[in-house]
């Protein structure tokens, strides 16, 4: 994930990016000064988010469309709910979908 992906991520859930000023680290600040770094936890709080504001079904729709042009058999559904357990993957739908979508 680019460090555009993250501030994305972080500029839709309110939270502050920050990076060291040797760029080695870098970590997101919610609004309660809590610190995330796009995990499964972090996941989670997204996933709220994005439900909140009413864009699940954009978001599962958008991923959805660009999985399955990739996986064209009968376990491309169970497939794609395990692809998005995996944080890291979650994340770059979350991001692509940002950049494609949203903004």
């Amino acid at each position: 994930m680019t460090e555009e992906d993250k501030q994305l991520i972080a500029e839709y859930m309110g939270w502050t990016y920050h990076q060291t000023d040797d760029k080695k680290w870098w970590n997101l600040i919610g609004k309660d000064g809590s610190t995330h770094l796009l995990d499964l936890n972090d996941a989670g709080l997204c996933v709220q988010e994005v439900q909140k504001r009413g864009e699940w079904g954009a978001f599962m729709n958008h991923t959805w469309s660009r999985w399955s042009a990739q996986w064209r058999d009968s376990q491309a559904s169970q497939e794609f709910v395990l692809h998005l357990f995996n944080a890291e993957n979650f994340f770059a739908a979350m991001s692509q979908w940002l950049k494609e979508e949203i903004k």
